[in-house]
């Protein structure tokens, strides 16, 4: 999964697929059933607001994450809405989601027995032994598998009659479910569970009204279910040394060193950012740098994201947005069983009715439940991979398909029937599909060089290969020079270049470093990490006056953050202001005591780990 596609150079190349899927979406027959005009209506609304306001948001390039993730999963959407609609093509998407659910539980067992540190692809992870597969985080891990294993049970159960396809499914959601619990993500384990009970309410009204004979032994079937599976997990998972403590975090919120309590500070952090602009919002990308200005002072990790993707989408998009966000939510759910009651209807008619069509729009609407509580307490749905596998997800939703597995065959004599003609409102949305795969293919994927190079010169400075580095970094600027973390990157090169290298030879790396700092200060001045390198690149040039200065700002834009108050009183220090330094030092000591992070979180894996090279204990 690419780490999620969390930078865009691991995600431009899917959104380029997609694209091109776009671009045959129209030479592609589908069954004939088009999807809801509810739901397609509020996802053009909806979504063309979200692009507009994060095309006026302050930063650039902070919105390009928003608007190239929101246009691919768009595309995502209307494939699996216009063009999966047969069970064919349908099973063979899900079978590439069992595929990718087994290989991550794969990679997640390798890492929680004891590889900790392992990713593959050579990425680079925490120390830990939640499991994380090919993820950035447990969180977005959890978050795939959740959503995958009800597609397996729902296959299982009524999309097919072969045992050893059932077999095969059931094995598929029990990695699944063991993954989610290896992830030690609480969020998780909770949205698992509701979902459960989401495809447990819907499995037994399948059974009563197809099957009323079976009905109790159904009903007996789901008790022991909910007996059974807490019985036999929860004492496997106290055999877990770091299980068995999230498990007590779970039950104890207020845990001196819960994550609780982190999330607690993120929700409030939001809420004040939500107040800044309530009803626009402050726009995409933004909490990036309001969660630190709102930062609580036991929240010392980076909140790089608001730990709900609600409130976070409350933050950046506003009133309207949140409303917006609500329509979409009910229509897709209305939708889904709307269809789930005429798949249910058909399959009273004729018992080897719809059985894959109605497997799917079960695992949807429990894949749905599943996300759409697990985004309560995290951001899911701020993950490429993750977002446009639920895209796929809404799309099943507000097209269930056909009513019938197979197309009759017609006599000898008799013409093939002419395929069922698409509205005018269905080729409108087609053509619109096909307009954002042309967008992404002429505007997005130019920017993979520039993006490439970036994630080269950022790699080089982690591993401390400074010329290498800017040398990247100055391929990257050619492709594209609106990228301020490419200007940080070489300006981080130059100023510890400079620090290494003889008195006498300084300072043209020291010259070199400010004028890229102030080139990325240009395009992202709300960015602490950034005025921070400033100064200690101007206060290494011997300009004291204007190091200051640049302190002061970061300290302005982070006031809670103790590192900060740490870099500023080492400075203080050293220019004879004992009395301001000693009052910063005491910030800095006060805020790590009130640190509820129980491990100190790096903003940017690749970054060096010392502290004088990495600003912010950052997730």
């Amino acid at each position: 999964m690419a780490i999620s596609g969390t930078r865009l150079v691991f995600s431009l190349p899917a959104y380029a697929v997609l694209a091109l899927c776009a671009f045959m979406l129209p030479f592609v027959r589908g069954a004939g059933r088009e999807p809801s005009r509810w739901c397609i209506g509020v996802v053009g609304v909806f979504f063309a607001y979200i692009l507009a306001r994060a095309h006026n948001s302050p930063v650039e390039y902070l919105s390009r994450m928003d608007i190239y993730m929101v246009l691919a999963c768009l595309v995502a959407y209307g494939i699996s809405a216009f063009a999966f609609q047969r069970p064919g093509p349908r099973s063979v998407l899900i079978a590439c989601m069992f595929g990718l659910a087994v290989m991550e539980v794969v990679f997640g067992v390798r890492q929680f027995a004891g590889d900790e540190g392992w990713m593959p692809l050579g990425f680079l992870r925490e120390p830990g032994q939640r499991a994380s597969g090919s993820f950035i985080s447990p969180i977005h891990f959890a978050g795939f598998l959740e959503a995958v294993a009800p597609f397996a049970i729902a296959i299982g159960i009524w999309g097919t009659q072969r045992t050893s396809v059932r077999l095969h499914c059931a094995v598929v959601a029990l990695m699944c479910y063991v993954g989610v619990v290896l992830s030690g993500s609480r969020g998780g384990w909770l949205a698992s569970l509701f979902s459960l009970g989401v495809l447990a309410a819907l499995a037994l009204y399948v059974t009563y009204q197809t099957s009323r004979p079976k009905f109790p032994g159904a009903v007996y079937g789901v008790i022991m279910m909910i007996v059974l599976v807490p019985a036999i997990a929860y004492p496997l998972m106290l055999q877990s040394d770091m299980l068995k403590k999230r498990l007590g975090q779970l039950t104890n919120v207020e845990a001196p060193k819960g994550t609780y309590d982190i999330r607690l500070a993120n929700w409030a952090a939001a809420i004040d950012q939500w107040k800044v602009s309530p009803v626009f919002g402050t726009g995409a990308g933004t909490h990036l740098y309001y969660g630190r200005l709102y930062r609580r002072p036991e929240l010392q990790p980076d909140p790089e994201h608001a730990h709900s993707d609600y409130l976070e989408l409350l933050a950046e998009y506003g009133i309207i947005g949140a409303a917006g966000m609500l329509c979409l939510l009910g229509t897709h759910l209305f939708a889904g069983l709307a269809g789930f009651r005429s798949l249910v209807r058909a399959k009273e008619d004729d018992h080897y009715g719809p059985g894959l069509q109605l497997a799917f729009n079960i695992g949807a609407i429990t894949a749905f439940a599943a996300h759409a509580a697990h985004a309560v307490v995290d951001f899911n749905m701020h993950l490429p991979g993750n977002a446009i596998f639920l895209a796929i997800i809404f799309g099943f939703m507000a097209n269930p398909g056909e009513l019938t597995d197979f197309e009759p065959v017609p006599d000898e004599d008799e013409a093939l029937p002419e395929p069922p003609r698409m509205s005018r409102f269905g080729r409108y949305a087609v053509g619109g599909v096909v307009g954002i795969g042309v967008w992404i293919v002429a505007v997005a994927l130019p920017k993979f060089p520039g993006e490439y190079w970036n994630e080269k010169a950022r790699v080089a400075v982690r591993n401390r290969d400074f010329v290498t580095a800017i040398a990247h970094g100055e391929r990257s600027l050619a492709a594209d020079k609106t990228n301020p973390f490419t200007y940080l990157h070489i300006g981080q090169a130059h100023r510890i270049t400079a620090e290494l290298s003889p008195r006498a030879t300084r300072a043209p790396h020291y010259q070199a470093a400010i004028a890229s700092f102030q080139a990325a200060i240009a395009l992202y001045p709300q960015d602490e990490e950034i005025w921070v390198r400033f100064a200690q690149a101007l206060e290494g040039s011997g300009d004291f006056k204007a190091a200051g200065d640049a302190y002061r700002v970061a300290v302005n834009l982070d006031p809670n953050l103790g590192l900060i108050r740490s870099h500023y009183s080492r400075f203080l220090r050293r220019i004879g202001r004992e009395e301001e330094a000693d009052e910063q030092a005491a910030f800095a000591r006060e805020s790590s005591l009130k640190n509820l992070a129980p491990v100190p979180l790096r903003r940017n894996l690749s970054e060096p780990e010392h502290q004088d090279e990495q600003l912010s204990n950052g997730t």
